[in-house]
């Protein structure tokens, strides 16, 4: 479980609507939960890598370190 109250808040709301998008299937509340946590993690290890310039070398570095820092959170 994420600790930060936003950053879950916001896993939350993907994931609601992800599972509405699909038509709202029962027991699935976790696989929404991780697919919703998963494109947060591509969100932010995307935007790091525009925001260090893009370097084709080192796209595995900063998707690692969102992954980490999500879970620090």
């Amino acid at each position: 479980m994420l600790k930060n109250t936003a950053i879950a808040e916001q896993v939350r709301r993907t994931a609601y609507f992800l599972w509405e998008q699909d038509g709202r299937p029962e027991g699935q509340s976790m696989a929404y939960w991780l697919r919703a946590k998963e494109a947060l993690v591509r969100q932010l290890a995307y935007d790091r890598w525009l925001a260090g310039g893009a370097p084709p070398d080192q796209a595995e570095l900063f998707w690692t370190e969102a992954e980490r820092d999500l879970e620090d959170k």
